[in-house]
């Protein structure tokens, strides 16, 4: 009965929220429920398989909840406004699009989270950004592009462990494979970023926002120790439901204790958590230093409930089984590879899921592969070079909605400027069809 609450609860969610994208996801949702029961002759059998894959959701949602609440923490700690402090002190603006590419895909490389990635670092560069007078949607962009740098080719990725799993391949062969066909996509992004930054006007510099951070919150080293525990934490390979919480914990002790000009009581630091941090209005930071709360992940984990169990469903009536069943078989390297990007849009399309599509999509492959002669370990890199990469550019995929929330920046506005995202599978078909005539 409890599993069914929390289906009508993200039904109503979305229709109360108004919100175009789940509005189409709680109809299709809908649609195919009806659907489904001719199929299987009971409304209840329906629902059972719709309860089914909604319960592999449930652990994605709390952690997305525990993030909304991790980043609202680090401004009560002031860990994001001691990084936004120190990075206008030390970060050159005709570089800033650039280095936030590269610091980005530094942090998502080690810690091997897409979404910790953009929740933690990405938000601060976004915040200093704001403070500087930069583009957003580039550096939203830059931001993504390092994200899912990590989130591809890190031996502590949760996407690149899966497809290790699915394809039986070895997850450490699989990165330096990843390492290798990267190269030459990452000079390029970090070349076009660099274009982007090179003319800017150093005069939209603020300086006076140093003075605003150092008169509203205490700026010392003592605040980055959040920080420095969730790294640590993560490159030990910590459960990232404890770890999250327990930074949280240490976000609010030091709030209570240093930041003198914050608001000592419970009901404040709830509010926090759930809503986001905000400064007052008259307060001239109260633009750049904001954002956060478990409120701004509920369309991230209502997209996660309803589309888990949309996509156990549609896979209980069979669609994927009749889908693989008409592809043939590929003598050319870069023709399977083209196939798979189509069938990693697809799935990631129909799924809003970066793990389903690549769940999808291993699944309906791996035979094709076999049959044509290819490799487990040339399935694993295909689909680490499309299903992970491409995820991101589906509008209302988790993969792009979920930081797009965290960044409080249309998702529309992001894609466009996530450079890598573009390069990497457009140079790996260039290199491709280059093996094919050589």
């Amino acid at each position: 009965m409890l599993h069914l609450f929390f289906i009508v609860i993200s039904i109503v969610y979305s229709f109360k929220t108004q919100s175009a994208l789940l509005i189409v996801l709680s109809m299709i949702f809908l649609g195919t429920l009806l659907f489904s029961i001719k199929r299987f002759e009971t409304l209840k059998k329906s629902l059972e398989i719709v309860i089914e894959g909604t319960k592999k959701s449930y652990l994605l949602v709390l952690i997305f909840a525990l993030l909304g609440a991790l980043s609202a923490s680090w401004f009560i700690s002031g860990t994001i406004p001691a990084l936004i402090y120190y990075g206008i002190k030390i970060i050159e603006p005709n570089y800033f699009y650039l280095f936030s590419f590269l610091i980005t895909s530094l942090f998502s490389f080690l810690i091997g989270s897409s979404f910790g990635t953009v929740g933690t670092i990405g938000l601060v560069m976004v915040s200093l950004a704001r403070g500087i007078g930069l583009d957003l949607y580039i550096v939203a962009g830059s931001v993504i592009s390092g994200a899912y740098f990590g989130d591809r080719g890190s031996p502590m990725s949760s996407s690149a462990n899966f497809v290790s799993i699915l394809t039986q391949t070895n997850i450490y062969d699989n990165v330096r494979r990843m390492f290798r066909t990267c190269i030459i996509p990452y000079l390029i992004t970090l070349g076009v970023y660099y274009y982007f930054g090179k003319d800017i006007d150093v005069r939209f510099i603020e300086n006076d926002i140093l003075v605003l951070l150092e008169q509203n919150f205490y700026l010392k080293f003592l605040v980055f120790i959040p920080l420095v525990y969730l790294i640590i934490m993560c490159l030990l390979k910590k459960n990232i439901k404890y770890t999250i919480f327990i930074s949280i914990l240490l976000s609010l002790i030091l709030g209570w204790f240093l930041q003198e000009n914050r608001d000592r009581n419970i009901l404040y630091i709830f509010e926090t958590l759930i809503y986001g941090f905000k400064l007052p209005v008259e307060n001239e930071l109260s633009n750049i230093v904001k954002g956060g709360g478990i409120f701004s992940m509920g369309t991230a984990m209502v997209m996660a409930l309803l589309s888990c169990g949309l996509v156990n469903l549609v896979d209980k009536l069979g669609a994927l089984k009749i889908f693989s069943e008409r592809i043939g078989s590929f003598k050319n390297e870069y023709k399977i590879y083209l196939y798979t990007i189509f069938v990693a849009i697809i799935t990631a399309a129909a799924s809003s899921s970066q793990s389903t599509s690549i769940l999808l999509t291993s699944q309906i492959m791996k035979d094709i592969y076999q049959k044509s002669g290819f490799s487990n370990e040339e399935l694993a890199l295909d689909i680490e070079n499309s299903c992970v990469i491409l995820s991101p550019l589906i509008p209302w995929n988790i993969a792009i909605a979920v930081p797009a929330l965290m960044l409080d920046i249309p998702a529309y506005k992001i894609i466009p400027y996530s450079l890598y995202l573009y390069i990497l599978p457009l140079t790996v078909i260039v290199l491709k069809l280059k093996n094919k005539y050589t």
